[in-house]
């Protein structure tokens, strides 16, 4: 980039030629001086002189500010990424002399960035960033073009120099890895956080972490707890798509690329329910078939799809319709079945009340019962006896692109604990062996009864689960002990999140669009004491579930981290 010469040249001008501004000046004031004897009535008895002009004028000249970014490594344009640290150093002249201590000259110092475009659509917001000479701030204004300008003001007689920069703004957000978490300074409200790096993002040369995203871009914190982050791919272009960040309190939609606020509750809906109290978002449907998948939510105990077609190029143009009708439901578990690749099922919930699975038919409104489940089933999902405490979708009975997952779900009877294994994959909803493995946990999985997370293996046969501070390897068709895969590096971090790098889309998982896919393995903590999050990642062996410690990413997280998803992204 051409280096820049700057400088603000009236004042200057005043400064050089003051003995003329000054005889002009008395010019006028003698013209002044006779007009007004020449316009008095001299037949007016009570005047009998011209009138003297007592003005006190005291001249003064201009003190020379300027701004000059000659030789101090400073280009004339910027091109940064999203959440860059921008600093700039130009130099400033008091009186021909260079400032380097504030308090040196009465100079004040304003660094503001705003849009260089202008009209309708445009943004007019004025952020400041900088109070000093020097400017070192962290640039979160959204991808766009901008001009960062700083204003020195001369408090003794108010005279400001100006100097502008044009800095075009790159968003980074096509991808990455995002993290949910409770902000630990702000409890009761939710944020975001995103890490990019060559596990986490395809054709990633860089480490990178961005938190309080939502904050930061929306300028105000998300209000509630977390429940859910996802991405689901209703378009195939870029940009299209929406992130839905779930709470406790609301559901909204923020741009995939640039993480704005673009749906409130209400847009979700054609007709938006009257009580806003989530308890679980989702989505059903492996998307190997377009236009069997659906956007699933659950609020105040109702059960809300959105079936959509998968679209090369448009973006969602489909809402939540009415809720489903059920007969004797109790309370929902915060749980649906995420990935059948089937047009048998529009949607598999759970009835953590009555201890029983439900489904809907595809684009059906009413939930129904299964059929009868013969003697031969594991455990018969119409009668469960178990309350569901997490659950998650895994290997199924084949790999590659056609396969099939299953779910896993961990139960309670009791104090016993037991994984649950159910096929709504490949399933009829008249199927009598639907429930195809049960295994109890509690002879077998150290801990279980604390356990607070798990996460299911796509290719091997066996799940994680944190309980403490520690995160156990359950290989459960082997009969074997669950294993310690990992310990927290502090005794007082706890684990509070367990996520293996996967998506539910079929197609772009067969692609090979998921970086890391099944081998990366994310972790995050909760350290109570000093009111800390944190993120680890590590690759694992995919069969076996074995960690490779040898080489790891770890980042602070400022919050207790509720969920984390990957990013959905073409590149």
């Amino acid at each position: 980039m051409k280096k820049g010469r700057h400088f603000t040249n009236v004042h200057l001008k005043a400064r050089q030629r003051p003995t003329t501004i000054m005889k002009q000046a008395n010019i006028r004031h003698s013209l002044l001086k006779l007009t007004a004897c020449a316009l008095l009535p001299l037949s007016a008895g009570w005047l009998s002189s011209c009138y003297k002009d007592k003005g006190n004028y005291d001249y003064h000249e201009l003190e020379a500010v300027a701004i000059d970014t000659t030789d101090v490594g400073m280009q004339s344009e910027y091109a940064i990424m999203r959440f860059d640290t921008l600093v700039l150093s130009p130099k400033v002249y008091f009186e021909g002399q260079e400032v380097t201590d504030a308090a040196q000259a009465p100079l004040d110092y304003l660094w503001t960035i705003f849009s260089a475009t202008t009209g309708t659509g445009s943004s007019q917001v004025i952020d400041t960033i900088g109070h000093e000479r020097i400017l070192n701030s962290v640039i979160t204004r959204t991808g766009g073009n901008y001009l960062v300008q700083l204003v020195v003001t001369n408090r003794n007689d108010g005279v400001k120099q100006f100097f502008r920069l044009p800095v075009s703004v790159s968003e980074v957000f096509n991808g990455g890895w995002m993290v949910f978490y409770e902000r630990a300074d702000l409890p009761g409200y939710s944020d975001m956080a995103l890490v990019f790096n060559p596990w986490t993002k395809l054709n990633a040369n860089y480490n990178r972490y961005y938190t309080n995203l939502y904050e930061t871009t929306n300028g105000e914190p998300l209000k509630g707890h977390p429940v859910r982050c996802l991405d689901i791919a209703v378009s195939l272009a870029s940009g299209n798509n929406y992130v839905g960040l779930c709470t406790d309190y609301t559901l909204v939609g923020v741009s995939e690329n640039g993480i704005e606020k673009a749906l409130e509750f209400k847009e979700f809906f054609h007709e938006a329910p009257p009580t806003m109290a989530p308890t679980w978002y989702g989505q059903h449907g492996s998307g190997v078939m377009s236009g069997q998948s659906s956007e699933v939510l659950i609020n105040d105990n109702q059960i809300f799809t959105n079936t959509y077609t998968y679209s090369a190029t448009e973006g969602r143009n489909t809402r939540f319709g009415v809720p489903k009708i059920a007969d004797g439901i109790g309370q929902l578990a915060p749980w649906n079945a995420e990935v059948p690749n089937t047009l048998n099922y529009g949607i598999v919930v759970y009835d953590q009340t009555y201890q029983r699975f439900r489904y809907a038919p595809y684009n059906g409104v009413q939930l129904e019962e299964f059929a009868p489940q013969s003697t031969e089933a594991a455990f018969d999902i119409n009668n469960t006896g178990m309350q569901l405490l997490m659950a998650d979708w895994g290997r199924g009975t084949s790999q590659g692109a056609g396969l099939r997952p299953h779910d896993y779900l961990i139960m309670a009877k009791g104090q016993q604990r037991y994984l649950a294994v159910a096929n709504f994959s490949s399933s009829y909803p008249t199927d009598t062996n639907i429930g195809i493995g049960l295994y109890p946990m509690d002879g077998l999985c150290p801990d279980i009864a604390q356990a607070t997370t798990m996460s299911a293996s796509h290719v091997g046969s066996f799940i994680y689960y944190g309980a403490g501070n520690k995160v156990y390897t359950f290989a459960y068709d082997s009969n074997q002990p669950a294993t310690p895969a990992w310990e927290t590096p502090t005794a007082d971090e706890q684990v509070t999140c367990v996520r293996i790098m996967k998506y539910y889309h079929g197609t772009i998982y067969s692609y090979g669009l998921v970086p890391r896919a099944d081998n990366l393995v994310h972790i995050a903590t909760w350290n109570e004491r000093t009111r800390q999050g944190h993120l680890y990642q590590y690759l694992i062996n995919p069969a076996s579930g074995i960690l490779n410690t040898t080489a790891s990413y770890d980042y602070p997280i400022p919050g207790k981290v509720k969920d984390m998803a990957w990013k959905f992204s073409m590149q």
